[in-house]
């Protein structure tokens, strides 16, 4: 580029190259001198130059700071969709509950629809279907992730102007709805917890509203995804349960049959009935073995919903003696505030890697900076006994 006077080198225009993350601050702080000192300048040449620096440091910022939004999250499909670490569990758990809808498709829904219809049939699949469409949404959705911050020696106190040279307390107290609460410091993320967020040892995420990591999910359940989870759980629940009670009734119905067609006692009429229908045997142990573990986690989560606590809350015994604050007075109310509550948008943009809301950006300073010349020439302007406004 052509060369300037002034504040500006003569030197072709080069923007330094930001590395290493104590190198960065030291960087930046030096390109802020540089960029006011350009855009304070007489010389157009000189002002230009300071914009595009400005441009240069919003950008190295951004993607400075997109380095340590999340933790061992795992993001696909241009950042639309996001698991945690172990999200390849989630295949497995897919696969536990469309392998034995195949199989009572074929073995358990066509005898019903020879019998009695295809109501049967359809409403199994469609339990099945509102299954695995809540599993996928719930292993790849974001559970309400808070973005992590620098550490606290690369940010500025903004009431001294300095670096900071000391971690802030651990902990900070707050009066919340009339009980006292502490706000504890994340090192890791280097943030102040909000109320019931709570630091996930295997997505390295502080997440809102933290309930548990669900491995059988690979994923956490939080603000954002428990309603996802909840229905996962339920429609998982009914599907197991009435694959059960289908599957039961039809090998009754078939022992019954064959005892009074044969002639059988009870007991060879039951043999007789599982060597004819050796599938369905197999798909109502199964079922028997799983039901009590589906249908249990919804009730547990149902309880936990309508007293308004987290399993992280409720197996800490955080409220065990009462003083719950967000209890709100009744179960209905309860129900409407975990469930019914809008779900916000996402922090960060996992395409990115950038801050989508609060949004953080150079704008602030590039609007500093660029006003820096107006202000002087304006004081150079104004009389010596004029009023400042």
């Amino acid at each position: 580029g052509a060369s300037c006077r002034g504040p500006c080198s003569p030197q072709p225009w080069t923007l330094p190259v930001v590395r290493k993350p104590l190198r960065a601050l030291l960087e930046q702080q030096r390109l802020v001198f540089v960029a006011t000192a350009l855009l304070a300048s007489d010389d157009s040449c000189c002002r230009q130059r300071g914009a595009i620096l400005v441009e240069a440091m919003a950008d190295k910022d951004s993607a400075f700071q997109s380095e340590k939004l999340w933790g061992n999250s795992q993001v696909f499909c241009a950042g639309r969709l996001i698991s945690g670490p172990d999200g390849r569990s989630a295949v497995a758990t897919f696969l536990m509950v469309l392998v034995p809808s195949v199989v009572w498709q074929a073995a358990v829904g066509t005898w019903y629809t020879e019998r009695h219809g295809a109501i049967f049939a359809l409403f199994a699949g469609v339990l099945a279907v509102a299954s695995l469409m809540l599993l996928f949404a719930t292993a790849f959705s974001d559970p309400g992730i808070m973005p992590r911050q620098k550490d606290y020696s690369e940010q500025r106190d903004l009431a001294t102007g300095l670096n900071r040279t000391k971690q802030p307390a651990r902990y900070y107290d707050i009066i919340l709805r009339g009980h006292p609460t502490k706000l504890k410091y994340c090192v890791t993320c280097n943030i102040y917890r909000p109320p019931r967020c709570t630091h996930c040892s295997v997505c390295e995420n502080c997440v809102e509203r933290f309930d548990h990591h669900c491995p059988w999910i690979g994923n956490c359940v939080g603000k954002r995804n428990y309603w996802l989870f909840y229905s996962f759980v339920t429609s998982t629940g009914c599907l197991n349960a009435y694959s059960l009670i289908t599957a039961g009734s039809l090998l009754a119905i078939r022992g019954q049959e064959i005892r009074l067609e044969q002639g059988r006692d009870t007991t060879s009429a039951f043999v007789e009935t599982m060597r004819q229908e050796p599938v369905t045997a197999a798909l109502s142990i199964y079922c028997t073995l799983l039901v009590w573990f589906t249908v249990g986690l919804c009730m547990y989560h149902s309880y936990l919903i309508m007293t308004n606590q987290t399993t992280y809350e409720q197996i800490k015994g955080l409220y065990s003696s009462g003083g719950n604050p967000f209890h709100r007075g009744s179960a209905a109310a309860n129900c409407c505030d975990v469930l019914g509550a809008p779900v916000r948008p996402r922090y960060f943009d996992g395409a990115t890697g950038q801050l989508c809301w609060p949004k953080v950006s150079m704008d602030g300073l590039r609007d500093k900076l660029s006003a820096a010349p107006e202000q002087r020439n304006t004081a150079a302007r104004r009389p010596s006994g004029a009023a400042t406004p």
